[in-house]
């Protein structure tokens, strides 16, 4: 397994995998539209995608798709791992720990303060791959969102 950059080689099985861990988030098949955000993303570098690629067959194996941001009290930059997703094919193999070690390098490198996420409640998985890691729960905020109705 390499752990690349995503470019527009990969944009097709991107899309692919990114579908898989839309539809396990509930939500509904997209594949044109989810092929054309990714697409637009990276052409404005608006975020940053790495990729586990299986080696032996070229095959994307899973992605993570980070947001920049910044921390106005530490005057640095954060990243928000905003997207975690692996094929079903590669689940239980270790590609989510080594893109999250590749998102943790990366940070380090961009002299990054931190790194956010957010998972679901019931994402068990999810929750102890990023107790091991070294994440921790944020105690001392709270989270709020606003719908924007259309």
């Amino acid at each position: 397994m390499k752990i690349i950059k995503c470019n527009k080689k990969y944009l097709d099985q991107l899309a692919d995998v990114v579908e898989e861990y839309k539809q396990f988030c509930g939500a509904s098949p997209a594949l044109k539209e989810t092929r054309d955000f990714f697409e637009k993303l990276m052409n404005n570098e608006d975020s940053v995608i790495f990729i586990a690629i299986d080696e032996s067959e070229n095959v994307l194996m899973g992605f993570v798709n980070l947001y920049p941001s910044y921390s106005t009290i530490a005057l640095k930059r954060l990243w928000i791992l905003n997207d975690l997703g692996v094929s079903k094919k590669f689940r239980g193999k270790g590609v989510a720990k080594a893109l999250i070690d590749k998102v943790i390098v990366y940070a380090k490198e961009t002299n990054a303060v931190r790194i956010e996420l957010k998972t679901h409640k019931s994402n068990r998985n999810a929750q102890k791959l990023y107790k091991n890691i070294g994440f921790v729960v944020d105690t001392d905020h709270i989270y709020y969102k606003v719908p924007i109705k259309k």
